[in-house]
């Protein structure tokens, strides 16, 4: 698959418009929302490259990470906007998406497609909402984000 990708990416660059780099590939629900879901491995740079092939360079480099516009992307039926990896920067390896819903729709949506629980973890009116695998839902505006962050330093090779 990542040799699918590669050809894709390497077209673009060759005959940029020949190839639309504004969709999300067949794998995305698989590929971006196990790894929400902290129940696949946080790679950066495998991230870097898969969401480059499918929606172009990142918008913006911000707070420890690359940002992508993800045009037409969604996961458990909820429209995903953003998807943002971690740069040589930060301390953690993460992957995040910003959702067009609140955490409490989005953690029913989950619960509803595949079973996966998330508790707030305060009784705070904004709380955070974590799954058992360690996987974040907060607030962002009126929007929600959801997050899997790993210690860089627990991942070998990425030292």
């Amino acid at each position: 698959m990542k040799t699918i990708h590669r050809i894709v990416l390497a077209s673009a660059l060759l005959a940029p418009g020949a190839v639309s780099l504004a969709k999300p590939a067949p794998t995305f629900g698989v590929e971006v929302g196990n790894a929400l879901l902290c129940i696949d491995q946080v790679d950066n740079k495998y991230f870097y490259d898969y969401l480059s092939a499918s929606f172009g360079k990142p918008y913006k480099v911000d707070a420890g990470a690359y940002w992508f516009k993800t045009p037409g992307a969604s996961l458990w039926g909820v429209n995903v906007t953003d998807v943002l990896v971690n740069d040589p920067s930060s301390p953690a390896a993460f992957i995040g998406a910003v959702f067009q819903s609140n955490p409490f729709a989005l953690t029913k949506a989950i619960n509803a497609a595949i079973g996966i629980n998330f508790t707030p973890q305060d009784n705070s009116a904004y709380p955070l909402r974590q799954s058992r695998a360690g996987s974040i839902i907060a607030y962002a505006n009126n929007n929600a984000k959801m997050y899997c962050a790993k210690s860089k330093y627990l991942v070998p090779g990425m030292r």
